[in-house]
């Protein structure tokens, strides 16, 4: 293959070391690279307005609670995109610039394991921390909907933090099959139970608005309850196309390579998209948001905590 039809990305997870075509490889301007350089900078921007919600939040922690918000809502939130932009940072390193083919030539002659190796294992530990805090996300959202015990609550945010963590960074793959399969198992299962998650919340919602506590609750706490299930909505269908792209990882197939790609801009778009419509919907980052509701009920009051 001549230097000058090379593509950059033609066969992913080849061997490379030693070999002397890719030794005496000279990068070259291919479609790959401006393509990176957008998605670099549409991450970039993304990545800016997320930043603007945890300054808000330390900011203004002691206010949100005073109005009647839940803390520990904001903080799983602050996990689940946190943990989810690192994993999009673990992407750049391990598919994205590898793909423009700017470093084939210095891995092929230098063969840094230990940067290889860390790229390699930071991937799949954000990657699965991701899905996992994700998953807590939904959960909690679900359980301040159907129990009435804040302590119940806390305990389910906080006790599940360092497993979530340390589970993930245990997770060992020998193969790229063996972690391709076992990235498709694992966002099925995490795809599947927030599908079932979302149900159980509709559910749940719907049987509130027929009651008189759905009438109740001020305006401040639907807008919130209405920004909190519009993000599970807008995370799940990422995640079912992402499973699908997951699918045809496993499967061999000459457009390998660009499903790789695809299934990574999927990862973006639903990153970015979850932390704007939360920043530009809920009601607690508007000026109006921040005014404390006065009830003329304790019942209300004693509700207003529970979104």
């Amino acid at each position: 293959m001549a230097p000058r039809d090379f593509d950059p990305i033609p066969v992913p997870y080849q061997k490379i070391r030693g070999v002397p075509f890719y030794m005496n490889f000279e990068y070259k301007l291919n479609w790959v690279t401006p393509m990176t350089i957008t998605d670099l900078l549409l991450n970039i921007i993304g990545t800016l307005i997320f930043i603007q919600i945890p300054i808000f939040y330390f900011k203004n922690k002691q206010k949100i609670k005073n109005i009647g918000l839940r803390l520990d809502v904001f903080q799983s939130f602050l996990l689940m995109q946190t943990w989810s932009i690192w994993m999009l940072i673990g992407e750049f390193l391990m598919f994205k610039i590898p793909f423009t083919g700017m470093i084939t030539n210095y891995c092929a002659n230098n063969n840094p394991q230990i940067l290889l190796r860390f790229t390699v294992f930071f991937f799949y530990w954000a990657h699965y921390s991701s899905q996992l805090f994700t998953l807590l996300f939904c959960a909690l959202r679900v359980a301040i909907l159907y129990s009435n015990s804040n302590e119940e609550k806390k305990k389910l945010f906080y006790y599940l933090i360092p497993p979530f963590i340390f589970f993930s960074f245990s997770r060992k793959c020998t193969s790229f099959e063996l972690c391709a399969f076992a990235s498709f198992v694992f966002t099925a299962a995490v795809t599947f139970t927030i599908i079932g998650l979302n149900i159980a919340m509709f559910f749940k919602i719907r049987k509130r608005k027929m009651s008189s506590l759905g009438q109740s609750q001020s305006t401040q706490n639907k807008k919130a309850s209405r920004t909190l299930t519009g993000t599970m909505i807008i995370m799940l269908t990422p995640l079912i196309v992402y499973l699908f792209v997951l699918a045809l990882e496993v499967i061999p197939s000459d457009y390998f390579v660009h499903i790789l790609y695809i299934g990574d801009i999927v990862g973006d778009i639903r990153v970015h998209t979850v932390s704007c419509y939360f920043y530009f919907t809920h009601p607690v980052f508007k000026k109006h948001g921040m005014i404390r509701k006065i009830t003329v009920t304790q019942k209300v009051t004693s509700q207003s905590r529970h979104f």
